[in-house]
């Protein structure tokens, strides 16, 4: 791992919120946990939006917002959110 994923309180406090509220709660810890992998080894990875200095990531169901500090080698997750199925959205 090439970096240190931290979450904000508030963001965390989200995530925590989303997964109690959650119909299938193993699939908010499988996203959260895929989310701190990919930042861990390459937040800035082709599947990163980036936008200035705040980057989205989206591993369904989730979303998160998110900035490098590179000099720090520390990612900072800012906020997280719930996605629909991006799949059907198409359709």
């Amino acid at each position: 791992m090439n970096y240190a994923v931290e979450w904000t309180p508030s963001a965390h406090d989200r995530l925590e919120r989303l997964w109690m509220a959650a119909d299938d709660n193993r699939s908010i810890l499988r996203a959260a946990n895929a989310i701190d992998n990919f930042l861990a080894n390459d937040p800035y990875g082709k599947e990163a939006i980036v936008v200035g200095e705040e980057n989205t990531f989206i591993v369904e169901p989730l979303a998160v917002d998110y900035q490098v500090l590179e000099d720090q080698k520390r990612v900072l997750v800012l906020s997280v959110w719930m996605i629909g199925n991006l799949e059907n959205d198409s359709m």
